[in-house]
Parts: structure tokens; sequence; C-alpha cells
């Protein structure tokens, strides 16, 4: 099949500021998109200008940047406005069997749905209403853009969350959720285990490392566990502030600061790390869940990653608000069995994995509404 993959936001933008990155084949997006070439499929996506990578790099599909209009009024790190996309979905939409778009609450979605119609699936992450303006413009949005521009798309959900919310606006919303996908060629299980525990983030304050590293503190207080590494992967503007957090409370040595890594560069280190943390006070469907379980690497988190439900129903960590120090000590003596939890369900968060659900559940649709059994109104 040919598939056109739309989503302008290619990563996460921190108080505003989009980074830009030498490389853009990490992103979810990319990845998700190797999932369909694995699978023998053609992939073009459609993205913001403002992600271009900085240097010029080679894809297995094509990928074509397009500018943000009046940007900012419609920031491109939250809604923007590419120019020239509805002019190039409409000249080229004949050439494609599916076209993927992310949100419903979005300007490029609502493009392509004025044009795909019956080939268009919204692949929905948002899990409730976005905060600005105390929430009106995505509640407008929904209630009227979504429910009558948006009726005749499929509707598939990255997470039960959000699978709940979408469906008080959305007439299609498919039963079953797709997930981001992690590269299944990269990240792969190992027997292989160190005597160690991972975090996979940006050094912000929403993403609480602080808190992370106060609750290893304690675990390693235990001489059982006193040996035991916490390697830290990723940067961003508490990079320096970690740092000090974890010699004052006498870790220093423990913890171990690695900043931005690749994900080919830092694969063996979290395929062989007994469980990645979590601690965020705010996300989504984090890509770096998908990423660990496709290591084999089992998750201790909280509630608030969209993906938490999973994680608890599959067995592939622990998820509780408090977790600390008995569940690092519960993780360090019972991997093995988190570990074959995670190879269990393996196939569901790899991109190949992701990408063939996401055809099936399309194909079953289509065919669903060919034989009059979906709502075409």
């Amino acid at each position: 099949m040919n598939i056109l993959i739309i989503n302008c936001i290619l990563s996460t933008a921190e108080k505003g500021v989009i980074t830009r990155r030498k490389s853009i084949k990490d992103t979810m997006i990319c990845n998700y998109a190797m999932g369909f070439i694995a699978n023998g499929n053609s992939v073009t996506i459609l993205a913001s200008e403002e992600f271009r990578p900085t240097e010029q790099e080679e894809y297995a599909f094509d990928v074509l940047f397009f500018k943000s209009r009046l940007p900012r009024i419609f920031k491109p790190h939250l809604i923007p406005w590419p120019v020239g996309m509805r002019r190039y979905i409409k000249e080229n939409v004949h050439k494609f069997d599916v076209v993927i778009t992310s949100e419903v609450f979005s300007i490029a979605t609502l493009l392509a749905a004025g044009v795909c119609k019956d080939k268009l699936v919204i692949w929905q992450e948002m899990t409730g209403h976005q905060r600005m303006l105390k929430q009106l413009p995505s509640k407008l949005w929904h209630n009227v853009v979504v429910r009558c521009f948006m009726r005749r798309s499929l509707v598939v959900a990255r997470s039960l969350p959000a699978m709940r919310f979408v469906k008080q606006y959305a007439k299609n919303v498919a039963e079953e959720i797709v997930d981001h996908g992690a590269n299944g060629t990269v990240l792969y299980p190992s027997e292989h285990v160190e005597d160690a525990f991972i975090v996979v983030s940006q050094l912000v304050h929403r993403k609480r490392v602080d808190g992370i590293i106060a609750r290893f503190a304690e675990f390693v207080k235990n001489p059982h566990y006193s040996h035991f590494l916490l390697n830290i992967v990723g940067d961003g503007d508490l990079s320096d502030s970690l740092k000090r957090v974890s010699k004052d409370l006498g870790v220093e040595r423990n913890v171990i600061f690695h900043g931005f890594m690749s994900h080919s560069a830092m694969a063996e280190m979290l395929r062989s790390s007994r469980a990645m943390l979590v601690n965020t006070e705010r996300d989504l469907n984090m890509v770096s869940i998908a990423e660990s379980i496709a290591s084999g690497t089992p998750i201790i988190t909280n509630t608030v990653p969209a993906s938490a439900e999973f994680i608890a129903a599959s067995g592939a960590g622990i998820v509780d608000d408090d977790w600390g120090a008995a569940e690092l000590c519960d993780m360090a003596d019972n991997y093995s069995r988190y570990h074959k939890a995670c190879i269990a369900v393996r196939d569901e968060v790899t991109n190949d994995g992701c990408a063939t659900k996401m055809l099936r559940i399309y194909s079953q649709w289509k065919s669903a509404k060919q034989k009059g059994c979906v709502n075409k109104n």
C-alpha cells in the first residue's frame, strides 16, 4: 500500500521552544513509518518546516516539510497551520491508499478531512481538552469541527484514555488501540541484565527526575542494593541541578548522566536495565515506554502516562503513584517475571506490529463500510 502520514509536530517543544536536532530518524513518526516500510509498504510523511533536521539525511521514505502560517497565532509546536499542505493532499490523494493524520484537534487534520474523506484515519493521542484559553478553543473544535467535518473518518486511539475521550465527539472510533511503536530492529530484548535502572527523559521540571533520584537514593541505602546504578539518558535545562541533587543525596557515584543519546547508542543500556523509571507530572503516550517494553525492559511508573493502564493490565511493570524503594526492590528481585510479560506484549509496541495493526483496523472498517455495517453519514 502507498501510505501518507501527516504529523506536523515531530517532537515535544519544552516551554514552546522547538529544539532542532541533526537527525529526525529517532522521532516517533519516523520509526512508525519504518514499521510500514518493513511490511512492504511505501510511505510519505508531511511535517512542519520548523522541525526540519539541521543536517541533510536520507530516509527509506519521503518527507515533505511545510512552513507554518501566522506562527505567532498558530504556534508550530501546538497547532500549526501548514502553508500549501491542503493543495498537496488534494493533488496527490489519488496516489495513496490510506492517509493517517495525528489528532482530531489539528488544522492539518481538518485540511485532510475535507479532501480525503473515507481514506482518512485520525490517530488520536490527546486524552482531554488542550488547556489553552481555559479549554474553550478545544471544546468548540471538538463539538463543532469534529462532529461536522470529521464524521466520515475513522479514528484510532493510541491509548484507552484517548479512546474514551474522543468517543464523546467522533462517530467512527475503533475499539482497538494502536500505540506509537518502537523501532524493533534496534530496540530488542536480551537475557543479559545488569544491576541498574534507567531514566530516558528530557531533564525538565514536569518529568520530576529529582523525585526519581530521591527514591533511588532510599533504595541504595539497603546494603544489598548499594551497588545498583541509575543511568539517566537525556538533556535539558535541569541537568546541572539534578547532578547537584544526586550529590546532596550522596549517590553521585551511583547516578550516571549520559546526556542525549541516539536509539542505537542507548539500546544496549536500555535492554540490560532492570526497569525504566517514570515519575512525570504531565504526559500522554510516552514513546520511551514503548521503547522500553520493546527492549524487554519493565516499567515502574505513576498513573500519569496514558499507557499506564496497559502496563498494569499486561504485567509489564509496576504502576503506583507512590512507588519508591519497595517497588525498586520488587523489580530488582523479580525482574524475570516482569521481563517475560514485556516479551509477551512486545508485538503490540513495535513499529512493524503497530503498522500491521493499523492497516488491519482500517481494512476491516473499510470492508464493513462497503457492506453497509458502518454509518456513512
